[in-house]
């Protein structure tokens, strides 16, 4: 060995310094094009999920009557809402929520009915603008399924 090898340079990166950052940038683009309607979909299936616990709830709910089943009903909202908290669905809470403070202080059936369809409502206005934007709404739809079956409850036993 002669010294002139001790002294090589050493070898050259795979991708050039200035091709690095690009490829990052490549990268993160790809990234955000791709996330997107992962996130959606997740969310419709987490949805889907708290709404299907929900009804488990409306049915444990089914042998009450009056003041007890309102309450049991607002619990059943209550945890559906927390179920879905970390999901970016603010309308949808935030109706979910109030109806469940609204059954809790319905005095009657009317009440109680009218507390959960406007809740109702406020969901259905979510769905339709989901849908006019060509986004996914099946999470949405299935947390309104929740909001009819827990009127028929209501008018049944209530």
């Amino acid at each position: 060995m002669t010294g002139d090898s001790a002294s090589a340079t050493a070898p050259e990166p795979l991708i050039p310094r200035a091709g690095r950052w690009t490829l990052i940038a490549a990268l993160a683009l790809f990234a955000l094009v791709v996330s997107p309607p992962a996130r959606p979909a997740m969310a419709s299936a987490a949805l889907i999920a708290a709404s299907s616990e929900a009804v488990g709830g409306l049915g444990a709910c089914s042998n009450q009557k009056g003041k007890d089943l309102y309450n049991c009903v607002a619990d059943v909202l209550d945890r559906l809402n927390s179920r879905i908290a970390s999901i970016n669905v603010p309308e949808t809470k935030r109706a979910l929520q109030t109806a469940a403070q609204e059954l809790r202080a319905a005095a009657s059936k009317a009440q109680a009915v009218s507390a959960i369809a406007r809740c109702q409502t406020a969901i259905s206005a979510v769905i339709r603008r989901e849908r006019a934007a060509g986004g996914e709404a099946s999470g949405l739809v299935a947390v309104a399924g929740v909001l009819s079956r827990a009127i028929r409850l209501i008018q049944s036993k209530g």
